[in-house]
């Protein structure tokens, strides 16, 4: 009888266990998990701005509906610190959060386990891209399904030959790729200046939808440059009139004068 108690206690103590496991799991493995370096903590009025890992772009994240049991002291971070936060999208630009944590070994593994390519094709009806790998030079069909849209580029409008990176897990089979992201890949200098003359890697400082254009504080000078964004290529770019000041930009195009900057790409 005994025996039995015991085997009995010893079942509920795993069953909870692998309950507790996976709880953790799903949270660390979210699909919508935000992961990024905070910017600055705004205790007033309960949010923190955060510079996503994957676009380059400052997100708020809403801890009105956190568990602040199971999160960090939110109100001791400091600019520069590392956290995820799991939850839900409020809206394009903010993030309401059920939990902020110090960066989740998934959701980092989610971001860094990434595939870079060449577009071979796009099927929109079954939901997949398939891309030629360039560290095999094999073909995989990448799983769009559960991609992040908010954070990614519209892979419906990917034409043949873009060069793209998808974040995500390969699946059982290594012929095929599961994306949480898909954006352009990242084929510009992080310089700018005279080793880069036609790139310009800088901070927004106002953006002019009236006049189609918006100024940087240019990385290498110090100056403001004007961007004329009238030219750009809009489908390889980020919607430049949702930039914020702040928001750190790398600009590919050609000088019309010595403060202004003709853009043709403009991306994080």
């Amino acid at each position: 009888m005994q025996r039995k108690t015991s085997q009995a206690a010893l079942i509920s103590i795993i069953a909870a266990m692998l309950l507790s496991l996976a709880a953790v799991a799903a949270a660390y493995d979210d699909d919508t998990a935000l992961t990024g370096t905070v910017i600055s903590v705004n205790r007033d009025l309960n949010y923190i701005s955060v510079r996503d890992d994957v676009t380059g772009k400052t997100f708020k994240i809403d801890t009105r509906s956190m568990n602040a049991r199971r999160s960090i002291d939110v109100w001791n971070l400091r600019a520069g610190d590392r956290l995820s936060a799991t939850g839900a999208w409020s809206n394009n630009d903010t993030f309401r959060a059920d939990r902020v944590m110090a960066p989740a070994p998934r959701a980092l593994n989610r971001i860094t386990n990434g595939l870079t390519g060449t577009v071979e094709s796009v099927n929109r009806d079954l939901k997949y891209i398939t891309v030629r790998d360039q560290a095999t030079g094999q073909i995989v069909k990448v799983d769009v399904r559960k991609m992040d849209m908010r954070r990614s580029v519209n892979v419906w409008q990917l034409r043949n030959g873009d060069l793209v990176t998808a974040n995500g897990k390969w699946t059982r089979n290594r012929g095929s790729f599961r994306a949480d992201f898909v954006n352009f890949g990242d084929t510009a200098p992080m310089t700018s200046g005279s080793s880069s003359p036609n790139v310009i890697v800088g901070t927004v400082e106002s953006v002019n939808r009236d006049l189609n254009y918006f100024t940087v504080r240019d990385s290498a000078t110090g100056q403001p440059v004007k961007i004329d964004v009238r030219d750009m290529d809009t489908r390889r770019s980020v919607n430049v009139w949702n930039l914020r000041t702040g928001d750190r930009v790398t600009i590919n195009g050609s000088w019309a004068d010595r403060d202004h900057f003709k853009a043709e790409m403009v991306g994080f």
